[in-house]
């Protein structure tokens, strides 16, 4: 059975504690890391400069504590493999909805099925993140 490593288990002490309940249930079933959860400004803002995210510091789902989002990596850890992301996205939002936990994840931004506007493939985030914001706090880090 697949687990976390260090890295992982890292990055998923910062995240709000819905998001622990669906990696921890995930994990059971297949295999990915925990890239990235909480986002500091400095972060956030090289991020940006580099094109890996969209947004400035504060206007992403990673700027909170505890983490709003978290970026999911699976198995078997290539980049170019889509059909990985796509495979791992259905459990996740799956135990997302067996839980009751509103998810939007970043391969099909606006949830039709079509992912054509699907750029961020590893993103996954409460749903609509700015109301699960008012709940935590930015962080500077």
């Amino acid at each position: 059975m697949p687990s976390f490593g260090a890295a992982s288990l890292a990055a998923l002490s910062k995240c709000h504690p819905k998001l622990k309940i669906i990696a921890n249930a995930a994990i059971k079933e297949i295999d990915f890391r925990i890239l990235d959860a909480t986002r500091g400004r400095d972060a956030q803002e090289r991020a940006f400069a580099t094109g890996k995210s969209k947004v400035r510091f504060g206007q992403s789902a990673h700027n909170y504590v505890p983490a709003i989002a978290f970026d999911l990596f699976p198995a078997p850890y290539d980049w170019n493999n889509r059909q990985s992301f796509i495979d791992l996205s259905k459990v996740i939002l799956r135990i997302g909805k067996e839980n009751g936990i509103p998810l939007r994840w970043g391969g099909d931004w606006n949830g039709d099925g079509n992912l054509s506007d699907g750029w961020d493939m590893p993103h996954y985030e409460l749903n609509p993140w700015r109301e699960w914001a008012k709940q935590s706090h930015l962080f500077e880090g």
